[in-house]
């Protein structure tokens, strides 16, 4: 019931988390009597476990002491589906650097407290950085220590030249490829294409550009699941 009950990216989880954990058992017999018993609870999970661990043949059915019970799928057991696309309890993470537009950061700012979402500033120093106004911007985190994996989503504002540097920063390509193979969404500016480039981020729904405020932040209420497939492979 809980596995039929899931959505398709949920599920593809559920079989590669299995795979993953499988994968370091040793003894094949082990790996083979848990296909075996995932056999009565859905022979297609089973058969995605098996093809994850490169098994020639799917193993019997385990023997079981009562028979198997099926029931009606239960929703509420989801995650993809059942909560609302909400900003608020959110945090999203602005990358900039010397010459960023000052009045970009400051709109998707303004928008996003507006729908309740937290914003966090991050900079390569922690003094932040003088921006196209010609003021000083502080920054609320430093960029090797502040990686996108603790954001819900990320806006990438740079200047031409600012996003030539980083693009030789390990940190600042981390921090937006990050982003994108964990599908979030990424709102960048002109001159962050090129950061982008280098972090071979793709184009979809959830890639916006940043002074379009409103389709960041509707992208920013949710992840990318379209987007997985084109970053990994699950079973």
């Amino acid at each position: 019931m809980f596995f039929r009950s899931l959505e398709a990216p949920e599920q593809a989880h559920l079989a590669s988390a299995l795979v993953f954990e499988l994968s370091k058992v040793e003894t094949v017999k082990v790996r083979e009597r848990t296909v075996s018993h995932l056999r009565n609870i859905d022979d297609a999970l089973a058969k995605r476990v098996a093809d994850g661990l490169a098994m020639p043949a799917l193993p019997e059915p385990a023997a079981t002491q009562t028979p198997a019970q099926d029931f009606p799928k239960a929703p509420e057991v989801r995650i993809i589906g059942r909560t609302k696309d909400l900003l608020k309890g959110r945090c999203i993470g602005i990358l900039f650097d010397e010459g960023s537009d000052a009045a970009l950061i400051a709109n998707l700012r303004k928008a996003a407290d507006k729908a309740g979402a937290s914003v966090k500033l991050v900079a390569p120093k922690i003094g932040g950085a003088k921006l196209s106004d010609g003021k000083t911007l502080a920054a609320d985190g430093q960029l090797a220590g502040t990686p996108s994996v603790v954001f819900d989503a990320v806006a990438v504002v740079l200047s031409n030249d600012a996003a030539k540097k980083l693009s030789r920063e390990s940190a600042a390509i981390d921090f937006v490829s990050d982003a994108w193979a964990h599908l979030k969404a990424i709102a960048a500016d002109d001159g962050a294409q090129a950061l982008l480039k280098v972090a071979r981020v793709g184009n979809d729904a959830g890639v916006v550009e940043a002074e379009d405020a409103k389709a960041f932040l509707a992208a920013a209420a949710t992840r990318q699941w379209a987007r997985e497939p084109k970053v990994r492979t699950l079973a």
